[in-house]
């Protein structure tokens, strides 16, 4: 076992966020590693209420060092996806794993959540998706 790989074993939840400014348009990149599940799932939802008050409404989820995801954990994803959409914002994820993205294609998710192979790529898609909201009802968008 690597030293990464005993790392990864003990990590149960970390979150890290960063600021990404894309023209005028700004959103946080939040990683979110170790395990996203009944006794961490709160430690997430309060960081993205946080950041919603603070008036961010554009999320990329790096998801690349999740581990495990539970029902509790897909629920916050989409209480704040809801919230975002009726602000106006929106939600997107990279670097999904295979077994988190068959846990998401199996429920469903993907078809709300578009999953993206690279950041480049996903913020690209944010700033088509502002253009689209602009002209379209939050109630339609969900």
């Amino acid at each position: 076992m690597t030293e990464k790989d005993e790392k990864q074993m003990w990590t149960k939840f970390e979150l890290e966020t960063f600021p990404i400014t894309e023209g005028d348009l700004k959103l946080r990149k939040v990683r979110i590693k170790g395990y996203l599940d009944s006794s961490t799932f709160p430690q997430l939802q309060e960081h993205l209420n946080n950041l919603l008050q603070e008036g961010i409404h554009y999320y990329l989820l790096d998801l690349a060092d999740l581990d495990y995801i539970s029902s509790a954990g897909l629920g916050v994803l989409m209480g704040i996806l809801r919230e975002v959409r009726e602000k106006q914002g929106d939600l997107k994820i990279v670097n999904m794993s295979e077994k988190i993205e068959r846990v998401f294609s199996l429920l469903g998710f993907s078809r709300l959540m578009k999953v993206y192979a690279s950041e480049e790529e996903a913020v690209k898609a944010f700033v088509e998706t502002r253009e689209t909201n602009r002209s379209i009802s939050p109630e339609d968008r969900f």
